[in-house]
């Protein structure tokens, strides 16, 4: 009889163990279930601010002029949807920056950008120029930048292609948001 008790004693002590076991692997599974949710709703961007966009180009570099002596790269492409007071989207302000690089060996001339003879393709097929530029001049042998270079597209459109033109030369870049 000791033998008895003594082996029930023993089974439900292994069945208790048993299923405190499965609790505490279950509780493990809830956390990692909360825990995986969590990232997703710190990306999500809040309803109180604009929309924005990031802009790449496409590519990104392109040489100019009738030696090749500019080398442009552009980068940190933006764009921010614009509304009016009552809601109602307006357009579309698109910035970036441009880093001239002159080509040219020292005591050669120097190079000049106008972002004023660069145009936008939008996807109805128009070209829009700057609304806000900043002319940009580097030396021989060195690198200049030029930073807020601002296009403002009408409402319901999106850029295609970005010309840049100079002297007498011309270099498509196409354009994306996302």
């Amino acid at each position: 009889m000791n033998k008895t008790i003594l082996a029930s004693v023993f089974s439900i002590a292994i069945f208790f163990a048993a299923c405190k076991s499965k609790t505490t692997s279950e509780n493990a599974d809830s956390s990692a279930t909360t825990t995986t949710t969590t990232p997703s709703e710190e990306k999500a961007t809040p309803a109180n601010e604009p929309k924005s966009y990031t802009v790449t180009f496409s590519p990104d570099t392109a040489f100019l002029g009738k030696k090749k002596e500019a080398f442009i790269r552009l980068k940190n492409g933006k764009a921010v949807e614009l509304y009016d007071n009552e809601g109602k989207v307006t357009g579309t302000e698109l910035t970036y920056e441009i880093e001239l690089t002159n080509k040219n060996k020292v005591g050669e001339s120097s190079v000049f950008i106008n972002p004023n003879d660069f145009r936008l393709t939008l996807d109805n097929g128009t070209n829009i120029t700057h609304d806000n530029y900043h002319s940009v001049s580097a030396d021989a042998e060195s690198t200049k930048s030029s930073e807020e270079n601002k296009f403002r597209l009408p409402a319901g459109t999106k850029p295609k292609t970005l010309n840049l033109f100079l002297d007498e030369t011309r270099v498509s870049v196409g354009v994306e948001m996302k």
